[in-house]
C-alpha cells in the first residue's frame, strides 16, 4: 500500500471516532422521581445547550460518575474489562451541590464521596490516557448551565439530602461513540 493510501486510511479511521477519547462511568443507581425533581429546579432558560457544532450539553439524563475520562482509542475492550472485573459495587454518596465553571458554560453538579471511585480511577490509570486534570474529583453532572447563573442554584438546592447509591453497573464509552456495559 502507497503512503497516499495509507494517509487516506488513517484519515477515514480518525473520522469514524465520534470522540476524542474513551471513558469508563459508573451509572448511578439513583431513583428516576428523585432525579427528576432535582432537574425540575432547574429553569429552563438557564440551561446551556452548547452550539450548532458543539452539542450534547442540557441537563444529564443519565446521572453517572465517571471514574476515568482520557482512555486512548488504542486501548483494547480486554484490557478495559480486566480492570472493570476486578471492580465490586462502590459506594457512593452525592453530598452536596456545587459547581465548576469555564468560559462557555457552568456546570451544576453533586460532590461524590467514595474511596471506591477514588481507587477505581488509580486502576483505571494504569491504561494509556490524556488528562488536563491531574487530581481525580468524582461529581455527578446535573446540567450545564449559560455563564453566571451556577450560584443561584447552588445556594437553592443547599439543603438537598446526601443521596446514597450503589451501582451496580459500569459504563465503557468509546472513542467512536459505542458503549459497553458491564455488571459489577
Amino acid at each position: 500500500m502507497n503512503l497516499k493510501n495509507k494517509i487516506r486510511e488513517a484519515l477515514l479511521e480518525k473520522q469514524k471516532r465520534e470522540y476524542e477519547y474513551g471513558c469508563v462511568m459508573v451509572d448511578l443507581s439513583v431513583d428516576k422521581k428523585e432525579w427528576d425533581n432535582i432537574q425540575k429546579m432547574v429553569d429552563e432558560d438557564d440551561i446551556y445547550f452548547g452550539t450548532e457544532e458543539d452539542q450534547g450539553y442540557g441537563r444529564e439524563l443519565e446521572p453517572h460518575v465517571t471514574a476515568l475520562y482520557g482512555i486512548h482509542d488504542d486501548v483494547l475492550d480486554e484490557d478495559v474489562e480486566k480492570i472493570i472485573a476486578k471492580f465490586t459495587k462502590p459506594e457512593i454518596k452525592l453530598k452536596k451541590i456545587s459547581a465548576f465553571k469555564n468560559e462557555k458554560f457552568d456546570v451544576l453538579k453533586f460532590d461524590v464521596e467514595s474511596l471506591d471511585m477514588h481507587e477505581m480511577n488509580d486502576m483505571l490509570k494504569k491504561l494509556p490516557y490524556t488528562t488536563n486534570y491531574p487530581d481525580y474529583h468524582p461529581h455527578a453532572t446535573i446540567c450545564y448551565l449559560k455563564n453566571g447563573t451556577a450560584d443561584k442554584y447552588v445556594k437553592k438546592l443547599s439543603d438537598i439530602e446526601p443521596i446514597i447509591a450503589t451501582p451496580d453497573i459500569v459504563v465503557y464509552s468509546k472513542p467512536d461513540g459505542s458503549k459497553k456495559k458491564y455488571n459489577l
